[in-house]
């Protein structure tokens, strides 16, 4: 059995990093069953069902009536089950939300506790990962079932695979790769997120914004304008058609050792300078440590989306991209 390195806060260069594998604690996923799924997601999601197709998975948002997003999730069939993906501290409040209406069709929605679920990274991986599976996702088909494991390739990450297991602990892949496996948190991926804006949804952070504030709409089939009603529909078109999204998503970083002992947590504010007076214009919605350096992905007024500096919990930030 090859030694497995534990490294936190920590991201390896493309040449050091040969392979790495990523405990995904903080997600959970969610099993959706019943002959009215499919009816009962359409009129809850803000994307399309009817092009979900089993090699394929979407990323969307599940927003209140108001149009505010409860909870972004990835979603993909598996026979004839729907299962989606969230962050585990708004689950629970995601799965209530999305039960309202359900005594009204023949659905049944609940966490999916035994699954185990894996990110891998790196181009290497798909050679490691072919003593295992012959077949591997791509852009074409980012989602693959085999057995009792599925592997979801995820376009807008790329080069990051997840496995899922519905039975079976993954621990055996973990153990037999050759080489050394890098086993880390989940640190690298929330880096990922933050460094392509795709929207990271935390319980604190959940109900604030619409999905156009969290740039959902920047990506494919997320949010669909012709699919007819849905929970939320009428305020998200609105916001689209008249205009009226004055938020945006963006990416800080702060390079103040100090920062690193500080707490970031969702939904502190974000500041800019105006004058001579802070004046707070954003918010925050997730953070991670990497090498010393403190990145954070934050939702700001539209206004300041190119400022020169921001302050949060008293630490001055800059633009990441």
């Amino acid at each position: 059995m090859k030694k497995i390195i534990l490294k936190k806060n920590k991201i390896f260069s493309v040449k050091k990093n040969l392979f790495s594998i990523f405990n995904l604690n903080n997600w959970n996923i969610v099993k959706i069953s019943g002959k009215d799924s499919k009816k009962y997601l359409q009129n809850q999601i803000t994307s399309n069902i009817n092009f979900l197709k089993k090699n394929k998975y979407i990323f969307c948002g599940h927003c209140n009536y108001q149009g505010r997003i409860i909870s972004t999730l990835i979603i993909f069939k598996k026979n004839n089950d729907y299962f989606y993906i969230l962050r585990k501290s708004i689950c629970n409040i995601q799965i209530q939300a999305m039960k309202k209406y359900s005594v009204f069709f023949n659905v049944k929605i609940k966490k999916y506790n035994k699954c185990y679920l894996l990110g891998i990274f790196k181009k290497s991986s798909c050679i490691q990962l072919k003593k295992f599976f012959k077949v591997l996702p791509n852009k074409q088909n980012p989602v693959i079932h085999k057995k009792n494991i599925t592997i979801i390739f995820l376009n807008f990450l790329k080069k990051i695979f997840l496995l899922i297991s519905f039975n079976k602990n993954l621990d055996f892949l973990k153990n037999k790769f050759t080489k050394y496996n890098f086993l880390n948190d989940e640190k690298k991926i929330l880096f990922m997120y933050i460094k392509k804006n795709i929207p990271i949804i935390e319980k604190k952070t959940s109900l604030l914004f619409f999905p156009q504030e969290i740039n959902l709409d920047k990506f494919k089939k997320s949010i669909d304008f012709n699919k007819g009603c849905y929970i939320g529909q009428e305020n998200i078109s609105k916001i689209k058609y008249k205009n009226l999204n004055k938020n945006i998503l963006s990416s800080l970083y702060c390079r103040d050792e100090n920062s690193i002992n500080s707490i970031f947590s969702p939904g502190n504010f974000v500041y800019v300078k105006i004058k001579k007076s802070w004046i707070k214009k954003g918010t925050l919605l997730s953070s991670v440590i990497i090498n010393k350096i403190t990145y954070v992905q934050v939702v700001l007024n539209y206004v300041f989306k190119i400022h020169d500096v921001y302050k949060i919990n008293n630490f001055y930030f800059k633009n990441l991209l």
